[in-house]
């Protein structure tokens, strides 16, 4: 693991301060004449609701510091500066409080600087199992009877007394994350990071819940009788060095363009970590419009991990930008709960289409409204070959369905999506399209 690091951050160090290489890419003169100078506000009320959480409530203010179009680099970014505080809580029992800072061409140099310090519960996590042979199942009880549906599942077993919580566990997971990219050449990036989180996880075995005790969950009937790696929680730190390739015209709502990245996340004692493990990340997105106003997106992405990896970090696609969680949820597989599907290898790929049927401006605002069609699929595997080797297509799960983004001044994006699956639905009103 040390030597690990030591190549990562040889590699970062070499490539870092090479001689600057060609201009960045440009925004397109559209996206260029709508762009406002200087300081200015974004937020709004966080609202949205999911049989996982409940109605989610809370707020996200933005503040943006874009410059001037004589700066340098005010032709190739969204912004020069992209602050953000936000609360946000469930009635599920999820909170999610966040002071995030995002500053691309940072000082005027190429550098971009990425950091949050967040405070992260999730009293009602979902564990629905590991591994490829436990993706192939539908939802199954304390008796292993299983249900295509989970209507089903909830009204005939988690609706019984001591059932409820099942399939539930509580996971505390307050986290410091720091990246720093640097611009190489007109399109090639590289990333070096790290993350420090310490994990507490308590299960809801043999504790009262409406007046009465809660049965042994599957997570424990787990752990008892295979093992959980990460069941004891512990400190979770973990460098990060990705690299990619991003010719897309604007970051928030790109129209045309590809990114192709590659992210390599290490977890040692050396920072920490109380686990030792390594997970490779891939991801490809690329974006075409045919006409106006019509964009199509697509997204590819895989990982895979060695070692004894966490069960909370095997279900995280390690992207460079962002880590998403999967399978399942609104990130991945919109129209499944969240970690419906979780192993040591896997892959996901989506589809949008994005339509936009109305622009208004006036106030100094700018809103452009858009209609978005998707289709999700994504798979599980037990070993990092499997995928090429052995890709069991007739496995992967599938989602679709379509809503509702608005872009406001920009680089603010807020969907309404519903999402469908065989076994399930799902609404998200959030920030940010899927990709």
């Amino acid at each position: 693991m040390k030597k690990c690091l030591v190549v990562c951050l040889a590699l970062f160090m070499a490539l870092a301060f090479l001689p600057l290489g060609a201009q960045a890419a440009k925004l397109s003169e559209d996206t260029l004449a709508k762009k406002k100078e200087g300081w200015y506000p974004t937020g709004l009320p966080l609202v949205n609701f999911s049989s996982d959480d409940g109605f989610g409530y809370g707020v996200r203010g933005y503040v943006y510091y874009n410059g001037s179009k004589d700066d340098p680099y005010f032709d190739s970014t969204p912004y020069f500066m992209q602050l953000y505080a936000q609360f946000f809580a469930t009635t599920g029992g999820v909170y999610y409080h966040e002071l995030n800072l995002d500053m691309p061409y940072f000082m005027g140099t190429k550098f971009r600087i990425l950091s949050a310090a967040v405070l992260n519960k999730d009293k009602n996590a979902n564990f629905f199992g590991l591994g490829a042979d436990n993706a192939k199942r539908n939802f199954y009880d304390n008796t292993d009877k299983e249900y295509s549906k989970y209507s089903d599942f909830q009204e005939d077993f988690l609706d019984l007394p001591g059932n409820e919580k099942w399939h539930k566990y509580s996971i505390s997971k307050p986290k410091f994350y720091f990246y720093l990219f640097r611009d190489i050449t007109e399109g090639l990036k590289l990333m070096l990071g790290a993350e420090f989180k310490k994990i507490e996880i308590s299960p809801w075995d043999n504790k009262e819940f409406d007046n009465h005790v809660q049965n042994e969950t599957l997570l424990t009937k787990w752990n008892n009788e295979k093992g959980v790696p990460g069941f004891d929680g512990g400190w979770t730190n973990f460098g990060r060095i990705g690299i990619g390739y991003d010719t897309r015209d604007f970051e928030p709502d790109p129209k045309k363009g590809y990114y192709a990245e590659y992210c390599f996340e290490v977890a040692t004692e050396v920072l920490g970590s109380e686990y030792d493990f390594t997970k490779h990340n891939v991801q490809l997105m690329y974006f075409l419009t045919p006409f106006n106003p019509l964009t199509f997106g697509l997204r590819a992405g895989y990982t895979t991990s060695a070692n004894e990896i966490p069960f909370y970090e095997m279900d995280y696609f390690g992207f460079a930008l962002n880590r998403r969680q999967g399978l399942g949820g609104n990130r991945t597989l919109l129209g499944y709960k969240k970690s419906r599907f979780v192993g040591k290898t896997m892959t996901v790929a989506n589809a949008d289409a994005r339509f936009q049927f109305w622009e208004i401006a006036g106030g100094g605002q700018r809103f452009v409204f858009k209609l978005i069609g998707f289709f999700d699929t994504g798979n599980v595997y037990d070993e990092a070959a499997n995928p090429f080797d052995s890709p069991r297509w007739g496995d992967y799960h599938h989602s679709y369905g379509g809503g509702l983004a608005i872009a406001w001044n920009l680089s603010t994006i807020v969907h309404f999506l519903y999402g469908m699956s065989e076994e399930d639905s799902a609404i998200s009103i959030d920030f940010n399209y899927k990709f």
